[in-house]
């Protein structure tokens, strides 16, 4: 899998701790069919054998192993002030 950040995502992280973890999610519904999305926190994953380490310059990204593919991942940093956050887009 290819990770790709900008300036501004590599900026945050370093400040933050050069790790990020990304990981699916799925929302049950009961009148529509279940949504599946990705979801990032800052840190390394606590179950560390089911994702896969991926270094991009000096900061690691840790994906969950089924996510692992040939597609390319962008991480995006969203939000102002406190409220900044990395989101991830395949």
């Amino acid at each position: 899998m290819h990770v790709e950040l900008d300036t501004k995502v590599k900026n945050w992280l370093q400040s933050k701790g050069d790790h990020i973890t990304v990981k699916s999610i799925q929302v049950n519904g009961c009148c529509a069919p279940p949504i599946q999305d990705l979801m990032t926190h800052l840190g390394k994953p606590k179950d560390s054998h089911k994702y896969q380490e991926i270094k991009v310059d000096n900061l690691s990204v840790f994906v969950e192993k089924h996510l692992s593919t040939n597609e390319k991942m962008t991480l995006k940093l969203t939000g102002i002030g406190i409220f900044k956050t990395i989101t991830a887009k395949v």
